[in-house]
């Protein structure tokens, strides 16, 4: 049987695309659809659906290496019956919608309960060289210890994208929380240390009157980050310790029956979920995030002032997001009450120890000059924050205060400017640009037009006009960062 079924997604890479058509020459078991560069999935699935109790597609074949008719890594899993949510979460009754909800939580909190050695990422024991004791699951009872569960090195994303793959850094597992946090930072110093561009970067940088992302800010941030990295990290064990998450729940990446639609038959995407502190797992379902401002606390929330007056589209969209935030604190409510471990990881996230501690994970794209700030910001409020007992290792200048303020005034500008843009070009941005193959033309087009329209606008002279040019991001390429 032909396995045609498989097909491009929108949004792959290129090279991505070409494996998915070499595969469809290949025979298969009926059933199948789904195809996935990173194969540790088949060990994330089999410990989220056996052992968690979560569902997840059964997988039928997978090869690690390219040695095989594929000639490249893959992974066959059954198709995922019913329906994907977002074809009808906006449809759903209230009441449905709070259930789903309550469902994910419980997924979640079984997220938590689980007893994971360290931090890194699931293996099979057969598949490393010679796992110690101490990586092996306590949650997997098996006779063939070959078929048993192991922590062994992550397959994090933070540790391969944009170029992040290409340099040699402990890629773990790791037996502490120290010790991977510092593993972070020494893979961003060898990014940056090996590349001379910076890709992934929030804003249009080093055009004319710009701000221009250096090597030195970024060693310098890092090396600061380094003298407080440990010492900021959460007191309670519970925080930090070694959680399995899926950090993409979104409504298309959730099936459900269309029939029953708050019964959940698969969650797919898992080929990023890896082994790392509850603190930097934990974040709130994509599901219910939203556009517009979260309420403090958890009082009932209540249509703004003047409603009756309002125009009935007005009325319409105060009411969306009234539903939106009420459907938000009830997760966070649900969650408190359920399991609080994730309810104060969540709120260690937005403290400033939690901030600095996400950021500098991704120095070499961007940030530093947010990441300084905070840092000026911490040794200001060392004693709050830590301990007035521990003399703070940081120590800037008025001088460096001044110059972090200009430059994140002009980095802000470079943000604002990249909103614009992708603003006017209107393609979704959650494939790093790719675009669905039959609009491809159209937003090249539409792109051209839109460098075009900017430099009219930007560019005061020939100089600065080649200047922009130089600085445009935008371009087609799948190569890694120019490296020196």
């Amino acid at each position: 049987m032909s396995v045609g079924w498989i097909r491009p997604v929108s949004g792959l890479a290129a090279s991505q695309i070409v494996m998915d058509d070499r595969i469809a020459q290949a025979e298969a078991p009926p059933g199948l659809y789904r195809l996935d560069r990173n194969w540790h999935c088949d060990r994330i699935w089999l410990q989220v659906r056996n052992v968690l109790g979560i569902p997840a597609p059964r997988v039928y074949g997978w090869s690690s290496s390219t040695d095989n008719p594929v000639r490249a890594e893959y992974i066959l899993m059954e198709r995922s019956g019913g329906v994907e949510l977002g074809k009808i979460w906006h449809d759903m009754p209230w009441e449905e919608r709070l259930e789903v909800i309550r469902t994910l939580v419980g997924y979640e909190k079984a997220f938590v309960s689980a007893n994971l050695p360290m931090h890194g990422s699931l293996y099979y024991a057969k598949d490393l060289p010679s796992p110690s004791p101490s990586q092996f699951l306590d949650s997997v009872n098996s006779i063939d210890k070959g078929e048993t569960f192991v922590v062994g090195p992550t397959t994090n994303r933070a540790f391969f994208d944009q170029g992040r793959g290409s340099v040699e850094v402990n890629r773990g597992p790791w037996p502490s929380l120290n010790e991977f946090v510092h593993s972070r930072a020494a893979r961003e110093l060898a990014c940056i240390d090996k590349f001379s561009s910076y890709p992934g970067q929030q804003g249009l940088f080093s055009g004319p009157n710009q701000y221009h992302p250096t090597r030195a800010l970024k060693v310098e941030v890092l090396g600061d980050y380094l003298k407080v990295a440990t010492q900021i990290l959460p007191t309670d064990a519970n925080l930090s310790k070694p959680t399995l998450w899926h950090s993409d729940l979104h409504s298309d990446n959730i099936f459900v029956d269309p029939s029953q639609p708050t019964r959940i038959l698969n969650i797919i995407d898992w080929q990023a979920v890896n082994v790392s502190p509850l603190f930097l797992q934990a974040r709130h379902p994509s599901l219910i995030e939203f556009e517009g401002p979260i309420p403090e606390g958890f009082e009932p929330i209540i249509l703004p002032d003047g409603f009756d007056d309002m125009s009935e589209e007005t009325q319409h969209q105060a009411k969306n997001l009234r539903a939106a935030q009420s459907l938000y604190k009830l997760y966070e409510i649900l969650i408190l009450r359920r399991c609080p471990e994730i309810a104060h990881a969540l709120h260690f996230r937005d403290t400033l120890p939690g901030q600095i501690t996400g950021l500098a994970s991704s120095i070499f794209s961007d940030g530093e000059p947010i990441l300084k700030g905070m840092l000026i910001q911490l040794q200001d409020e060392w004693a709050t924050c830590v301990r007035s007992s521990i003399p703070c290792p940081l120590s800037f200048t008025p001088e460096d205060r001044t110059q972090q303020k200009r430059l994140e005034a002009s980095w802000s500008e470079g943000v604002e400017l990249m909103h614009e843009i992708l603003t006017e070009v209107g393609a979704y941005q959650g494939w790093d640009g790719w675009v669905n193959h039959n609009n491809y033309p159209v937003y090249k087009e539409r792109l051209a037009r839109c460098r075009e329209n900017f430099l009219d606008r930007y560019a005061k002279t020939e100089e600065e006009r080649s200047q922009w040019i130089q600085a445009w991001p935008f371009e087609d390429k799948t190569h890694s960062p120019t490296s020196l």
